[in-house]
């Protein structure tokens, strides 16, 4: 099939898309070869022209632009479509970062398929992937989620979800609901840790980490945050809690442990030998294994 749609994009005889990245922040995070193709490209569709005539301002570049946004883009398709038939040159640009990531893009390149038109991806900047190596946590295997649901719900579904996730998660979140999604966060995640980057390469970039109660006491403190806003949890059981713990308190450690305590007696009760109590408990909380066994020698001391 992917051969067969590569042959009829082979045999089209108007003009490309190309899928242009654009900077998350800073206007020098551009590449040259994204630069080229705005240069002599016919048409620009973004979804913000406004944001993005201030991109083409700072480079020196002119081109006629038009909106392609989640509202319009079935009619915008069309019209881009039009052009391609034309033998047009297209760049589709996102607010920042890769279109089709979290924006309608996606729904034009489908289209492109359908119709055997070629399109091609000029890679660059990425607000998930400068986040999570900011995070510093594995990025082996992570999970991008996107943005969060806005119906209650289901965001805590979704939040109940990520709690089990073994995979490191990155999800966008906007300011103005960042605090809220932080209180239904302490309610399934209360001692993951997690880093929150606002304003990724910006002058004002900021990264921050801790439990879901420790970042709301510290916005609280500052300023309630504003801008683009990427957060980053923790994979389940990371790093046997070793790295991890050391955003937290004492106060954090100490419940840390009581829960653990109380988790390990119930694997205990239920059948579970030592070592897989242990296993257990170093996997939901950020405990190690030895400090684990250490709980249950004290548990058997009491005894």
């Amino acid at each position: 099939m992917v051969v067969e749609e590569k042959n009829e994009a082979a045999r089209f005889s108007g003009g490309t898309l190309y899928l242009c990245a654009t900077p998350i922040g800073n206007l020098r995070d551009i590449t040259l070869r994204v630069l080229d193709c705005l240069k002599r490209a016919d048409l620009i569709a973004a979804e913000n022209p406004g944001h993005t005539q201030k991109l083409l301002h700072y480079y020196g570049i002119r081109a006629r632009l038009i909106s392609y946004r989640e509202s319009n883009r079935e009619k915008k398709s069309l019209e881009i479509i039009a052009r391609l038939r034309e033998g047009a040159i297209v760049a589709l640009l996102s607010d920042a970062g890769m279109p089709g990531i979290s924006d309608p893009g996606s729904y034009l390149i489908r289209m492109l398929i359908k119709e055997g038109i070629p399109y091609t991806v000029l890679p660059g900047p990425s607000a998930v992937l400068t986040a999570l190596v900011n995070s510093a946590y594995p990025g082996t295997k992570f999970v991008f989620w996107g943005f969060l649901s806005r119906k209650k719900a289901r965001l805590r579904k979704e939040l109940s979800e990520i709690s089990k996730e073994e995979k490191t998660v990155v999800l966008y979140e906007s300011p103005h609901r960042f605090q809220e999604t932080l209180e239904e966060m302490a309610k399934t995640m209360e001692h993951r840790e997690m880093t929150v980057c606002r304003e990724l390469t910006k002058k004002y970039e900021e990264v921050v980490r801790g439990t879901p109660g420790r970042l709301m006491d510290y916005f609280r403190r500052t300023a309630a945050p504003k801008g683009e806003i990427t957060l980053v949890i923790s994979p389940l059981g990371w790093a046997e809690g070793e790295f991890s713990r050391a955003c937290l308190s004492e106060e954090e450690l100490l419940s840390i442990k009581d829960t653990a305590r109380e988790k390990i007696s119930e694997y205990m009760r239920k059948g579970s030998t030592p070592a897989e109590a242990a296993k257990r408990a170093s996997a939901a909380l950020p405990i190690s294994r030895r400090e684990a066994y250490s709980l249950i020698l004290e548990l058997k001391n009491k005894e």
